[in-house]
């Protein structure tokens, strides 16, 4: 396409030009409209078509999964008497069928939160930090890591999984005071029960002589 040199045109000819370019805009903004509509329409449809199957599908999985959850501590009962174990308070039970043809789990999930006592090792972690006042690289990374680590959320509460994972760099810090801190920090963690789960796999046969492992996992609030 050729350049237009406007100087050369008249003024019918620059006014058609404008009028052209603004049908052109004209019908840009119509189609840009027009298929906003569709993609507005094909996102409904997909909601409406597929949300009642999800909200029946989970009714039946929440309630087979309550269900499980009894039976399984009926199942621990009997083995608490069985080992003369007292404590049966766990997370997750898991079994694998004698043939190995299907493994199930089912437990809850757990999420790591602090029990109020942290600020006592956040105090000393950041007077650790404070002495940080060396140039090398290393003492840079240290503290760069140990910012990112502790940077809070925005109620101001502290990330209890990324600040557990400071415990590793015990050995980087060489320090008295940001062992007893992670001490401190360590046993103020608590992990509170979020979700019910199972999960697992069963080998089905397709048929033919094929075999698949087929996996599943499912969650509920």
């Amino acid at each position: 396409m050729s350049n237009i040199d406007l100087s050369q045109l008249t003024d019918e000819q620059r006014k058609e030009l404008i009028k052209q370019a603004k049908e052109l805009e004209k019908a840009e903004k119509a189609r840009i409209k027009s298929e906003k509509q569709i993609a507005e329409g094909l996102k409904n449809e997909l909601v409406l078509s597929n949300i009642d199957f999800m909200i029946d599908t989970r009714g039946g999985v929440e309630n087979r999964i309550v269900k499980m959850f009894g039976d399984v501590e009926t199942i621990l009962k009997i083995e608490a008497d069985l080992y003369k174990n007292k404590n049966q308070d766990q997370d997750s039970f898991s079994h694998t069928l004698p043939d190995g043809s299907a493994y199930l789990k089912i437990g809850w999930n757990t999420k790591p939160v602090y029990n109020g006592t942290e600020m006592h090792g956040i105090s000393k972690l950041k007077t650790f930090m404070a002495s940080l006042a060396g140039e090398s690289e290393n003492e840079k990374l240290l503290m760069k890591m140990l910012n990112a680590l502790l940077k809070t959320d925005a109620q101001g509460n502290y990330n209890a999984q990324k600040v557990r994972m400071l415990d590793g760099m015990r050995n980087e810090a060489n320090s008295e005071l940001f062992n007893e801190a992670m001490d401190i920090l360590r046993d103020a963690v608590i992990d509170i029960r979020t979700s019910r789960y199972v999960r697992g796999w069963k080998m089905v046969d397709f048929g033919n002589g094929m075999q698949k492992r087929v996996n599943f996992n499912f969650s509920i609030d």
